[in-house]
């Protein structure tokens, strides 16, 4: 059970795409998990295949006690959209009145985190669990090393590299991290790779747990000992 944050402050290294995956896999197991995101974008929807109209009914008319409509993506998954606009000062209060009572309704609340509209700061106080996609280059890494350092470590459970190829400085960044997470217990992944399987099922909307291939077992594996982690707490 909890809230489970996925967080980094540089965009674009796949922040949307493991929400989701992470939080299909216990989807599939018959838990009933919610996806609330900060990035006005909401990547999750055309990553699980899935059109919505974004302009109303999402968490600012929530938190402004208007009508709002949770978009089932899968059986037991659900997400509430983020329209995009400024929300009122008094937002934090009622988003935290909501998160608790949310908590009472899902098993699991996963967060797709992006530093806009204020709204990452109470994301990352209300987080019990901190997940860090990153990419294997030295802005990246560097990025996560900060985290490390201005983040409560007692929250951060796993970092996952993401969109791996082969190169050196890929390798040096994966060592480099991995030396200095064993030192504070914390989890490194295996990298989740770029791979035309996984572009292809972007393509479709699909997500891993929907696909039985089989080369796709080890990425499944990935998110499974992410939740290990996380439940181990």
């Amino acid at each position: 059970m909890g809230v489970i944050l996925i967080k980094n402050n540089k965009g674009g290294v796949g922040k949307s795409w493991i929400s989701l995956q992470l939080a299909g896999c216990q989807a599939y197991k018959n838990k009933k998990v919610l996806i609330l995101t900060s990035d006005s974008q909401n990547n999750i929807l055309n990553f699980a295949g899935i059109k919505a109209d974004t302009s109303k009914n999402g968490l600012e008319d929530m938190l402004e006690g208007k009508a709002y409509s949770l978009v089932k993506l899968r059986p037991n998954l659900f997400f509430l959209h983020l329209q995009g606009y400024k929300l009122k000062k008094d937002y934090e209060e009622k988003l935290k009145e909501a998160i608790k009572e949310w908590k009472e309704d899902f098993d699991y609340i996963v967060i797709d985190g992006s530093p806009v509209l204020g709204l990452d700061n109470i994301f990352m106080e209300l987080a019990e669990h901190i997940i860090i996609p990153t990419f294997l280059d030295k802005v990246t890494t560097n990025s996560v090393v900060q985290m490390l350092r201005t983040v409560d470590l007692n929250k951060i459970r796993v970092v996952i590299p993401n969109r791996v190829g082969r190169t050196k400085i890929e390798k040096n960044c994966y060592s480099f991290l991995d030396e200095r997470l064993k030192k504070l217990g914390k989890l490194l992944t295996m990298p989740i790779s770029q791979s035309a399987i996984i572009t292809n099922l972007i393509d479709a909307g699909s997500l891993v747990w929907d696909s039985k291939i089989s080369k796709l077992n080890f990425i499944k594996e990935i998110f499974e000992d992410v939740w290990r982690e996380i439940e181990n707490e």
